[in-house]
């Protein structure tokens, strides 16, 4: 008798442990961020060539699914431009190609609204992609723009996902493409929801386009997200980070007294994986996160309907870009460190070719609007395509001479602050240390005061971004061409064919580090 009683307790003391054990819930997400339309395999400086590619992440994430797992897959927004790929497909092919890859939501990035709300509303409608952001709303109603969030069950728990785009990144959005909506503070936004919801869920994540040192401030301010699955400043953590909750931050305990932040870098080099163990009471028992190499050897494992539709696509593509459409004399050079710092060939080129089709006296970009820098030789149609990917226009102002030398003083006292800026149809002197331009010239002449001017600049420029409320604050007259700045670009090319030596414009900035 002592005997059955003394196995029944066993038994019953096994049936304990094995009940706890199988509480306790593994929960796989899988995230991107920055990808900016690098759909194909492509080489980097930095991770080497043919490195990444849509198809070997679809590989990359089926052999984890063959593992055993059912991850969620997220991406913290900026899905779309930065190759011709965006700008032929307009985001269709981005957003097609995601959803075959299996990705279950997105957020807002910056340069989703590239080309305004409405091509970016029909591109969602079209693929089905979904995509979630609490803290934008429409300024005549006070409707959100989006879905702010989602609830995903995965193994038998609920994952809310909220979406978010940060303050500075809002700012860095057309003006005019955001006039119609208006943006909350995101850690208000994010914080209201995260609170209210987290009674009902098991776990919280939060997709955010801020950047790294926002993400974290949030994290340390809302207890009750337990990921933060961050974008917009390109940063590669190879190991997520924790960030402690504040005191104040809400008390919500998820066993971990803070928040995991986690970035995968850019362009889609690498996968995120981040791995969480959860129990019954909500509280997270263990974790781990990596960055995962997309490369080659995962390519065989993915999806044919994604292998098909990228190649349909990438045919497509090569049928324009690959047509030769001049030359350059040497390379046109365009450094990211030095796009703030000095004034550079490829920014001289892109200036004078507005410049020409403008018919203006003086041109002025800013440099962030050119993405890469052109190699001596022969040019493609794909290379103009990819160095100034944005669908900004010329658009030419009617200046005083007056107004145009104080616009250059501006120039030379603000420059790389927010932006460098790159100019044509000026030579002189950009004194950063007096704030004056110097001994400027247009067209071999002396700045007349009450003369007359014609400026042109980008559509982004005019419309008040990057200071262009400030450089272009006294104008007599607007003419938007319509024109972009890569057509304006190939038309030089058609003219002229060939991109001469812009080593030496005859301008130059003049500043002590």
């Amino acid at each position: 008798m002592r005997t059955i009683k003394f196995s029944a307790a066993l038994l019953a003391l096994l049936l304990f442990f094995v009940v706890s054990a199988d509480a306790a819930t593994r929960i796989t997400l899988l995230h991107t961020n920055d990808t900016h339309s690098h759909m194909l395999p492509f080489d980097s400086k930095q991770h080497g060539t043919d490195s990444g590619g849509i198809v070997r992440r679809a590989g990359l994430i089926e052999k984890i699914r063959q593992e055993g797992h059912e991850p969620l897959l997220l991406d913290a927004g900026d899905i779309l431009q930065g190759t011709p790929l965006y700008n032929i497909f307009m985001g269709e092919a981005c957003y097609r190609t995601a959803r075959a890859c299996g990705y279950d939501a997105t957020t807002l990035g910056n340069h989703e609204l590239d080309n305004d709300l409405a091509n970016l509303q029909t591109q969602l409608s079209v693929t089905g992609m979904r995509l979630l952001c609490c803290n934008v709303f429409y300024r005549d109603s006070n409707r959100s723009v989006f879905e702010p969030y989602y609830i995903f069950k995965r193994n038998g728990l609920k994952i809310a996902v909220i979406g978010s785009i940060g303050n500075e990144a809002w700012e860095d959005i057309d003006r005019k493409i955001r006039a119609p909506m208006h943006q909350v503070d995101q850690t208000t936004a994010t914080g209201d929801i995260a609170r209210r919801i987290r009674p009902y869920v098991d776990l919280i994540v939060v997709l955010s386009h801020a950047g790294l040192e926002f993400d974290k401030q949030m994290a340390a301010s809302i207890s009750e997200i337990d990921v933060i699955l961050g974008g917009h400043t390109h940063v590669e953590l190879h190991q997520p980070i924790l960030v402690s909750n504040l005191p104040e931050s809400g008390g919500w305990q998820n066993g971990l007294n803070g928040t995991i932040v986690a970035q995968t870098g850019e362009w889609g080099h690498f996968l995120g994986r981040l791995d969480l163990t959860i129990d019954t009471q909500k509280k997270i028992t263990d974790w781990s996160g990596q960055l995962l190499k997309v490369s080659a050897e995962f390519e065989h494992l993915a999806p044919q309907n994604l292998k098909s539709m990228v190649a349909a696509y990438e045919q497509k593509l090569n049928d324009i870009m690959n047509k030769i459409v001049g030359e350059a004399a040497a390379d046109m050079v365009f450094p990211k460190e030095q796009r703030k710092k000095e004034l550079l060939p490829m920014g001289a080129f892109t200036a004078m070719s507005m410049q020409n089709t403008s018919a203006a006296d003086v041109c002025i970009v800013n440099s962030g609007a050119i993405r890469t820098d052109l190699k001596a030789g022969p040019i493609t149609r794909g290379a103009i395509f990819e160095a100034l990917p944005y669908d900004n226009t010329v658009v030419t102002f009617t200046m005083s001479g007056l107004a145009l030398q104080k616009m250059l003083d501006f120039v030379a006292a603000n420059f790389g602050d927010p932006d460098g800026y790159q100019i044509s149809g000026v030579t002189g002197i950009l004194n950063k240390n007096t704030g004056r331009a110097e001994n400027v010239l247009v067209a071999g002449k002396p700045i007349v005061s009450d003369g007359s001017y014609r400026v042109s600049t980008t559509s982004f420029m005019a419309n008040g971004n990057i200071a262009g409320d400030k450089l272009f604050a006294d104008i007599q007259k607007t003419e938007d061409s319509g024109i972009f700045m890569r057509d304006a670009a190939l038309a030089w090319l058609e003219k002229f064919n060939s991109i001469p030596d812009l080593r030496n414009t005859g301008l130059h900035l003049e500043w002590k580090n």
